[in-house]
């Protein structure tokens, strides 16, 4: 049986002048939420030594290692990237930021979103800027701009703009590119041909209109002018109404949970509107509650029927965080609440403690086991950033139940 114990660390005390400083400069750095010290919290180990994977793997152009393998010896070129993972790396590096963990990474978060905006964000027209998907990269047939990239873009960058590291005109222009998306009934269209020089009307993706609308709050909070505002709206209108006939069939579109969360915080929306997206959430949240694994003799205690993929269950740890700021039912908030418990500590289990690779998220928690499959080993920057946010996120519910009165 493998220990997934983190190693202890003895400091000589000849060091022990340097550990006072550290102190001292740690309590600077570490902030509360909800009045209670980060570094308090039950993961912050685990979310820093993530943090440390991410920012070992950023190359001095500030383009990110995007795939490794626990054993260090397996080698990959990396010319396989995807511009939309590449941004949400930044915006779980920006939550880093904002939840109080300390600017140790904010160089390298800026000059990887130097990278993304040079090399993949590019004017369309005079009003519009999209962000580019390489062919080769992506391994698709033809350079396309996703509405999906754009809007994680946008939570990804907006922050920038206070320090003078993006324009409001490319802000800007990424929130009139996805309205220009935006369907009359309130989606928004997958991808813009490059080649052809027109929507593609029929390619479908479950999260970008999540994605999107996500996107467009953030552009709000820096411009709020009220078409940003309005096409969020209408685009998580559109899929609560759209999804409500599916029942337990419903996909789990954490993007929308994350979106709808942030909608509640940011804005008074009221009355059937309200209602209907909250019913939405719980819709969703209900569905997945029920695939957990619950038995503590299980192996996989904590993860999902048929997932076992630790970036997958790090999605499903960020929507149900968010979710749990998204309905009204004290009952509902203690099952997720559970839930987030034991999908959490799951995670933990799974993280590579030591070596070289410390910090990262393999494809399959079956890494550990001599006969699983070699791409269960695989690491992936977005399993990394994934589990890293849901951590991070439900790091603020630990706080906030702590200290109920902030």
């Amino acid at each position: 049986m493998l220990d997934f114990s983190s190693p202890a660390i003895y400091v000589p005390a000849i060091f022990i002048s340097l550990i006072l400083f550290l102190a001292v400069f740690i309590a600077k750095e570490s902030k509360k939420t909800n009045g209670v010290l980060v570094r308090e919290l039950p993961y912050y180990d685990e979310i820093n030594l993530s943090m440390d994977y991410i920012g070992r793997n950023v190359l001095e152009n500030g383009r990110f290692v995007y795939r490794k393998n626990v054993d260090p010896e397996i080698k990959y070129d990396n010319k396989i990237y995807n511009s939309l993972r590449h941004a949400g790396i930044l915006y779980s590096m920006y939550l880093y930021e904002k939840c109080g963990y300390g600017r140790k990474y904010k160089a390298q978060r800026y000059l990887a979103s130097e990278y993304f905006i040079k090399r993949y964000i590019k004017r369309l027209d005079k009003t519009r800027y999209i962000v580019v998907s390489s062919p080769k990269e992506e391994q698709i047939k033809m350079s396309i701009a996703k509405t999906g990239s754009a809007g994680i873009a946008l939570a990804a960058l907006s922050n920038l703009y206070a320090d003078r590291k993006i324009t409001a005109d490319i802000l800007k222009g990424l929130g009139e590119f996805l309205i220009s998306m935006q369907s009359k009934e309130g989606d928004f269209y997958a991808f813009y041909d490059l080649e052809a020089k027109s929507i593609n009307k029929e390619a479908e993706a479950v999260y970008y209109t999540a994605e999107a609308a996500f996107g467009l709050l953030y552009l709000y909070e820096v411009d709020p002018c009220t078409k940003w505002l309005h096409g969020a709206v209408k685009g998580l209108l559109y899929l609560a109404k759209s999804r409500k006939t599916l029942q337990v069939d419903i996909p789990f579109d954490y993007w929308s949970i994350l979106a709808i969360e942030k909608l509640f915080k940011m804005t008074s929306i009221e009355g059937e509107q309200k209602k209907l997206l909250m019913e939405y959430v719980e819709q969703m949240i209900i569905s997945m509650l029920g695939k957990q694994i619950t038995n503590e003799n299980n192996s996989y205690f904590g993860a999902f029927e048929e997932n076992i993929r630790p970036g997958s269950i790090g999605t499903i740890m960020e929507g149900l965080a968010s979710g749990y700021f998204c309905t009204d039912s004290e009952e509902l908030r203690e099952l997720i609440y559970k839930s987030l418990s034991i999908g959490c500590l799951f995670l933990n289990r799974v993280q590579v403690k030591t070596g070289l690779q410390a910090g990262g998220l393999p494809n399959s928690a079956n890494w550990v086991r001599p006969e699983s499959s070699p791409n269960a080993s695989v690491i992936r920057m977005d399993n990394v950033e994934h589990v890293v946010t849901g951590w991070l996120k439900f790091q603020e519910i630990i706080a906030l139940r702590q200290n109920p009165q902030e």
